[in-house]
């Protein structure tokens, strides 16, 4: 009986709404560096699913945030992948995962890993 619930227990507390990794796959189409930040936007051949927090619906972004060794390796992925026309997968979270964007919070979808 105790096992029984406890494992009730264990699945009642379980966070049902914890955020998931979404995935959107095509070929880089563009990649965008400004000089007065250090994000880096990109747009694929696919839109891949909207995060409601994040306004923008088509580009993605490698966060400033990331340590710059990160976001270099990042970029190189995608420029390598742009040259040859490969298809790239861009995994990202479903809420919590938007790029700021000058006073913005929530504008892009903050790319997590890149295959």
């Amino acid at each position: 009986m105790k096992l029984v619930l406890a494992t009730m227990f264990f699945f009642a507390s379980i966070n049902v709404d914890a955020a998931i990794w979404i995935t959107a796959s095509g070929t880089v189409e563009k990649i965008i560096t400004y000089a007065h930040t250090e994000t880096i936007l990109v747009n694929i051949s696919v839109d891949g699913a909207n995060v409601g927090e994040c306004t923008s619906k088509s580009t993605f972004a490698i966060s400033a945030s990331n340590s710059p060794e990160g976001r270099a390796r990042m970029y190189s992925m995608l420029l390598s992948a742009q040259a040859t026309g490969r298809v790239v997968t861009l995994s990202f979270l479903n809420e919590g995962g938007c790029e700021p964007w000058g006073s913005a919070p929530n504008i892009y979808r903050k790319i997590s890993i890149i295959q």
